[in-house]
């Protein structure tokens, strides 16, 4: 029998490390408050909760990409065809279902919609980015749309409230554009392109260089969706929250309770930005923390419940200072090690059901930081993290069970951990499958305990990316990391444990069939 969680009394296993620091520390009552998601231990343990307690259910939304439209049409983009390289949509096709984030990061607070449509010959050269001169976008809105259906996913469009390039724009007229594009993706979802999912307001407008403060993001965001809603009543929305200390007039909290006030009750759902394992965010569990502060500051500014989407976020780079050096960086970006941490953190999300979705950073570049796919001479093919990713979608079951895991930390790793693991099941409890890191260089035994499979049997395909050099990567040998699969059969012992293997440096799936 499969039980639910009341989601009211507990924050449900909330993705903490016992060595977890936070730069806030979370008020009295937390919903996260003694939770710990890893605790330290002398072996490796992933355990169910007896009846197989659900904390969660999965859908293909659960996964997206931030796709950065410049960066897009410069790599992906054959600008001779005028077609999106025919290898990368075949490549995305296995995450049908996903989400796509449109026009990507910053580049959506200078983006005028109207320039992404109509007839090529037609739309004006302009600067979008500072990296890069003035370019038209040929791979525009209408492109865009032709490409999420191509791979069958679902669009997400990033509202420009900010304004051009060169600076900030009327509230006003802006509010007006977001109406008016949210009428021509209506016109275009009736004439049979897919439909927008959300609508999220601005990108990061708390940092950087506009570091607007709460209470004018609140009111140019509140402007924007009333003026899709008078025009687009079904239309819904996503507001960006604080995931780290950018101003210091304002805690974290004190900023999205503001914004979570001031939108309410046209936006219940809000994006984080994550970027973790790198020494100005810390790990995977660090960085969550700013999503479980999140769920407490729900309560607090006055909303009885809110969604989460993580519309960005991968293993952090260091800062941009030297170019060179950051440069010299970026193969950490798309490295084994990367697809652990990238995989770790899917992994910790399932564990918390106000996370609808993780769009990995980023879909666009193959010659920049932080590439889903590496460039050879005449195409792309996949980064060592597009694999890691595909081997947990390629697994993912309906629904996610309550998973307690303890871990050994051989590897002195910053989340203080060497193995991270969920257990997820179909609605009839007759597959099982186990999303697993393991972080440690060498070979790592894990003991799987699910009570509900005491004494039976089970036949098992296991698949997984490793390698004995954590930095390996895709980017001169396009097989360096590459899934294997092998096949067998396992029994679970009266006590409902059975133990597996996990590869060195790898990330891995085992899928588990009732005999």
């Amino acid at each position: 029998m499969m039980q639910k969680v009341n989601r009211l009394t507990v924050c449900l296993l909330l993705l903490l490390t016992t060595a977890c620091k936070p730069v806030e520390a979370v008020s009295s009552g937390s919903q996260c408050e003694g939770r710990v998601f890893v605790e330290s231990g002398s072996q490796n343990i992933v355990s169910t909760l007896p009846n197989n307690v659900l904390m969660r259910t999965l859908n293909p939304s659960f996964f997206g990409f931030n796709l950065e439209w410049v960066d897009f049409q410069q790599d992906l983009w054959d600008s001779k065809k005028l077609q999106v390289r025919p290898s990368v949509v075949e490549w995305l096709k296995p995450f049908n279902g996903a989400v796509y984030r449109y026009p990507g990061g910053t580049g959506s607070n200078y983006l005028n919609w109207r320039d992404t449509v109509g007839e090529q010959a037609s739309r004006p050269v302009r600067p979008h980015v500072d990296w890069l001169g003035p370019i038209a976008p040929r791979f525009g809105f209408d492109e865009y749309l032709d490409f999420v259906e191509m791979v069958d996913g679902r669009p997400w469009v990033v509202l420009n409230i900010y304004g051009g390039y060169d600076g900030e724009g009327s509230a006003a007229v802006l509010a007006k554009d977001a109406a008016d594009w949210a009428i021509y993706a209506a016109k275009r979802a009736k004439a049979g392109k897919p439909s927008v999912l959300r609508w999220e307001l601005g990108n990061e407008l708390d940092r950087g260089k506009t570091l607007w403060p709460p209470a004018k993001y609140s009111k140019v965001a509140g402007q924007a969706v009333k003026a899709v809603l008078e025009r687009q009543p079904e239309a819904k929305f996503v507001g960006m929250l604080q995931d780290w200390p950018a101003q210091k007039q304002f805690t974290v909290s004190e900023y999205s309770r503001t914004v979570m006030a001031e939108l309410n009750p046209a936006v219940g759902e809000f994006a984080h930005h994550l970027y973790y394992e790198e020494a100005r965010w810390g790990s995977v569990s660090e960085r969550m923390r700013f999503v479980c502060r999140s769920v407490d500051d729900t309560r607090a500014s006055g909303l009885k419940q809110a969604a989460f989407w993580i519309t960005e976020h991968t293993r952090g780079l260091p800062g941009q200072g030297d170019f060179g050096k950051w440069k010299r960086d970026w193969p950490k970006s798309s490295n084994l090690e990367a697809a652990m941490v990238v995989a770790e953190s899917y992994i910790a999300a399932t564990q918390f059901p106000e996370i609808q979705g993780m769009f990995l950073h980023s879909l666009g570049t193959a010659h920049g930081p932080w590439p889903l796919f590496n460039s050879s001479q005449q195409d792309v093919h996949p980064s060592a993290v597009y694999w890691g990713i595909r081997i947990l979608r390629d697994n993912m079951l309906q629904n996610v069970l309550v998973s307690q895991v303890k871990s050994r930390n051989d590897e002195g790793s910053i989340g203080d951990h060497d193995v991270r693991a969920t257990v997820l099941t179909d609605v009839n409890q007759h597959n099982y499958a186990v999303w697993a890191v393991n972080r440690y260089g060498a070979s790592s035994k894990l003991s799987l305990k699910i009570p509900s499979l005491s004494g039976k049997q089970v036949k098992t395909s296991f698949t997984y990316i490793s390698d004995s050099n954590k930095e390996s990567n895709n980017y001169l040998v396009t097989t360096n990391i590459v899934p294997q699969t092998r096949e067998s059969a396992m029994t679970f012992g009266a006590d409902g444990v059975a133990v597996i293997e996990l590869p060195p440096y790898s990330v891995s799936a085992l899928r588990m069939t009732l005999q």
